[in-house]
């Protein structure tokens, strides 16, 4: 659900000055840069958006006011404040300059030192939060003339605040129930709270502290008067944010404490700590409605919801894609404190009915069909829960499986996997390993997109690698020996094949490039591994976390079995699911970075717009830029068929205001597929996507030829073309952006493509592998002004056209 923008201009007033006229390189003086505005003689300052680095407090109790400290950079001359829900507000006290010791730099040594940075301010604001703010976590940015800030988060709570007092004495009494509001500052420290409490009366702990940024790893313990623990948690869990929920035995003096789970401590451990006797839901089931109904009962267990076990709700008619409905309760005690959502499906509902706990078992189901569940079994039987169903699938049939869970507050981490009818798992792909290396230099998460491979001979880009249990594929591999190989994935994520899961690897783990044959293949031994995958998976990829996601085709007539249990063998009453099974419909979902572009007046700016394609779409998809201010447009874009992203330029006029409110905006994509257009939103839930105005900007970027040719296996150069402003005279690292597969910028060496400082023209090869597919597209040259808020400048378009052999040769002809 997109946030909605509240904006609250500042009354403050600020003057920019003015800056010089630009000056083309005098080598080039064929090369036309853009017209720069009059205003810009006589300004020598770089022109970089403000920035925030940190906040405090953290938080607010809606219903009252608050004064924050902000650090940051080049915050004076904030206008306004840009938060992500009405009745937030903010009013600007001070802005003070903050010394700090001057860099040593070594000329050409400490090339990332030589890069300006605004100036370094601390601020005090006033926040107002209207008792109507809906409790939890918020965000705000603020824009002053150079632009927009990064985000920052912060929590808006409706219970009494108290702050932690630093002392080395007893615990600190408090009445409950209250946020208690601290920072576990020192390694080892543990703050305490002493409270009354009754017998009987269901207390509940909730640390909010990994959303605002805080590098806590909380643990919570509670003890009686003798110091007797009752109940911790936290202690062994990944989730770095412990909630505990207990019965006090008898009325008394109880004290809970909180610590780092790995005795750490310093300024950056803060956390708010919600406590009390507290509406609070542990778990709803089902996990799920269906679209269309009128109206839906959900089962809900917790503590102190004052006798309500069953609340009503009233489903969408339809849902697009990933749709999830607040639940909303009220007791006796207030609102609930914690935020539980429900998912909302179109196809129909069954329940899951125990036992069907194997495959003789297995409950039979229709297709599509949403299943609700739980990965439990009472009794006496110890071992735990999995599930199996039956469904009829035809030859050649393409199924959707997908899990609901993890995404909606189960603690389930499922696995799932398809069987044939005797419970045997159904083969989906050898893989043969064709040669083999290995990952140096570090160990690698599962969430990053590079490897450092011990050797690329014999790699190329679009080659699939094997990684352990991990199937991947390269997207690009950089001419520098000492760079990463870049492979494919969503945002910040790679992305999986085959339903294999994105794992951690080891330090010399090997790596294998390596082809993909069907089950039957035949083929000699090369001394190197095959791997047999069948369909199964674990994590489903981005937007999905811990919940599994698998595209089946059955390999003929016939029943299946469809089997999920939880990846570590825990289950419980909470470990509820909603399991999807639907007949496969080809699908997109999008991305776009910057989320705040600020675009400088006279400049333009790129926006990478990425596509995690579904199901076998491989058509154009459409980009539209949907509510930018007056001022700034959007050049027409579209995700060209068999590729992943577009970089589309917005630009600003000359003549566009000095000043304007920064506007919310969407990036949506078209596609049409199977008969049908579908629209999807980029990064639909991302709060506050706003598009700004600055200043012109620190370098015009300009490339020639603006036409180039190439056939596979040809080259061309290309010459960029800088000119510096604003008394900016740093070196200008470039891109190249919009590239189609196949065509790559070579020979760059280690700086990568680079116009020095004292520079101002630079030459690059790009060059056509002997597999690229004709195309015409624009590229981008894009110049990075380097600070502590980096600013990007594309250069006008270069219109790139990869041309087929017969092509060429027709024009050699016609020459």
């Amino acid at each position: 659900m997109n946030a909605k923008l509240w904006i609250r201009p500042l009354v403050l007033a600020c003057i920019l000055g003015a800056a010089i006229p630009a000056r083309v390189n005098s080598q080039a003086p064929s090369t036309v840069l853009p017209e720069q505005p009059a205003e810009l003689a006589g300004s020598q300052t770089p022109q970089i958006p403000p920035t925030i680095s940190t906040l405090w407090p953290v938080g607010i109790r809606r219903g009252t006011s608050q004064t924050f400290v902000l650090d940051g950079r080049n915050l004076a001359g904030a206008r306004a404040f840009l938060f992500d829900a009405p009745g937030l507000h903010a009013r600007l006290l001070s802005v003070v300059d903050v010394a700090e010791q001057a860099q040593k730099i070594r000329i050409n040594v400490d090339l990332s030192a030589e890069v300006p940075r605004g100036k370094k301010q601390r601020a005090q604001i006033t926040v107002t939060a209207s008792a109507s703010v809906t409790p939890g976590i918020h965000w705000f940015r603020i824009q002053s003339p150079l632009g927009t800030s990064n985000m920052m988060a912060f929590d808006v709570g409706s219970l009494p605040e108290i702050q932690t007092k630093d002392s080395k004495a007893s615990a600190q009494a408090v009445l409950l129930p209250a946020t208690l509001v601290g920072t576990i500052a020192a390694p080892g420290k543990v703050n305490a709270y002493e409270f009354a409490g009754r017998a009987g009366e269901d207390v509940v702990f909730r640390v909010v502290a990994s959303q605002l940024g805080s590098t806590l790893r909380s643990v919570l313990t509670l003890q009686d008067s003798s110091s007797r623990k009752l109940a911790q948690a936290g202690k062994f869990s990944d989730h770095p944010d412990a909630v505990l929920i207990s019965r006090l035995p008898a009325a008394g003096e109880y004290t809970v404490t909180i610590a780092d789970q790995e005795e750490k401590g310093g300024k950056d451990r803060y956390y708010r700590l919600y406590a009390g006797a507290l509406p609070y839901i542990t778990s709803v089931f089902p996990l799920g409605v269906e679209a269309g109904k009128i109206a839906a009962d959900v089962r809900v267990q917790g503590v102190n919801l004052g006798g309500i076990h069953e609340v009503r709700v009233n489903p969408p008619p339809v849902a697009d894609g990933w749709t999830v409905l607040p639940l909303r309760i009220t007791t006796p005690g207030g609102e609930l404190s914690n935020t539980v959502n429900l998912a909302v499906t179109n196809e129909p509902e069954v329940t899951e009915a125990e036992p069907n706990d194997t495959p003789a078992q297995a409950q039979s189901i229709p297709v599509p069909v949403v299943v609700n569940g739980r990965i439990y079994k009472s009794g006496n039987d110890a071992s735990p829960d999995e599930d199996y169903f039956r469904f009829t699938a035809r030859q050649g049939q393409k199924l959707t499986i997908e899990v609901a869970a993890n995404r909606l507050g189960s603690p389930l981490d499922s696995v799932i996997e398809v069987l044939d009818s005797q419970g045997r798992p159904v083969p989906r792909a050898l893989v043969r390993c064709l040669n083999e290396t290995s990952l140096t230099l570090s160990d690698r998460d599962s969430r990053s997109r590079g490897y450092r491979l011990l050797s690329r001979t014999g790699f190329h880009e679009n080659d699939y690698l094997m990684v352990g249990e991990e199937l991947d594929q390269i997207q690009f591999i950089s001419d520098q020996p000492d760079e990463d190989i870049l492979l494919k994935g969503f945002g910040d994520l790679r992305v999986a094949l085959l339903g294999t899961s994105p794992e951690a690897h080891y330090i010399t783990e090997p790596v294998y490039r390596a082809e993909i044959l069907p089950v039957d293949a035949k083929f000699p031994p090369n001394g190197l591994p095959v791997f047999r995958l069948n369909y199964r998976n674990d994590d489903g990829g981005p937007g999905y976390g811990a919940d599994s996601r698998l595209d089946f085709v059955a390999p003929r007539d016939g029943q299946y079995l469809l089997h999920i249990k939880d990846v570590r063998g825990l289950q419980g009453p909470d470990f509820g699911y909603q399991l999807i099974l639907r007949n496969a419909a080809p699908d997109f979902t999008l991305a776009a970075s910057p989320d705040n572009p600020n675009v400088p007046r006279a400049g333009r700016i790129p926006v990478e717009v990425t596509a995690n394609r579904m199901l076998g779409y491989q058509g154009p998809i459409e980009i539209r830029f949907l509510g930018l201010p007056a001022g700034i447009t959007a050049a027409p874009a579209s995700i060209p068929a068999g590729q992943d992203s577009a970089t589309v330029i917005l630009a600003a006029s000359p003549q566009a205001p000095a000043w304007a409110l920064a506007a919310p905006f969407k990036v949506e994509g078209r596609a049409w597929i199977g008969g049908r257009q579908i629209i999807r939103i980029a990064d639909p839930e991302a709060p506050l996507r706003v598009a700004a105005l600055m200043p012109p900007p620190d370098v015009f970027v300009a490339a020639q030829p603006r036409e180039v040719t190439l056939a596979p296996g040809q080259t061309a150069t290309v010459t960029i073309h800088v000119a510096r402003q604003n008394g900016f005279k740093g070196r200008v690292p470039c891109e190249i952006e919009n590239l189609p597969p196949g065509v790559r910028v070579v020979n760059v060496g280690l700086n990568g493509v680079l116009v020095h400082s004292g520079e101002s023209s630079h030459t690059f090869t790009l060059t056509a592998e002997s597999w690229a597919q004709p195309v015409t597209q624009p590229i981008y040259v894009v110049g990075t002004v380097e600070s502590n808020s980096s600013t990007d400048h594309a250069s006008p378009p270069v219109l790139l056209k990869v041309a087929g052999k017969s092509e060429m040769a027709a024009n050699a002809a016609a020459r």
